[in-house]
C-alpha cells in the first residue's frame, strides 16, 4: 500500500487472511514539515495504520480497525482506468 501521512508519502507491505490484515513494515520519506503538530499527528497516523488488524469494503468505502474494535482508518478505494 501507499499514501500520504500528512506532509510525507509512505509505502508499507501488509498480508491479508479473510478480514484480517497485517500491515507493516512501514517506509517514509525523511521531510521535516511545518506546522504545529504536523509531525505528531503523522506519526500517530502510521501508529495507527501499524494496529490495523481488521479491514472490509462496503462498496467503495475501506474501514480498518485495530483488534479491540478502535476504527484506524477510512479511505476509498482507489479507482482504476479502464
Amino acid at each position: 500500500m501507499k499514501g500520504f501521512a500528512g506532509c510525507n508519502t509512505f509505502r508499507a507491505t501488509y498480508k491479508v487472511d479473510g478480514n484480517q490484515i497485517a500491515v507493516g513494515p512501514v517506509a517514509t520519506t525523511r521531510r521535516m514539515c511545518a506546522g504545529e503538530g504536523v509531525m505528531q499527528q503523522e506519526r500517530e497516523f502510521l501508529s495507527a495504520l501499524k494496529s490495523t488488524s481488521k479491514w472490509a469494503f462496503s462498496g467503495a468505502l475501506l474501514d480498518m480497525h485495530r483488534p479491540d474494535g478502535e476504527r484506524t482508518l477510512t479511505g476509498t478505494r482507489e479507482s482504476t482506468p479502464n
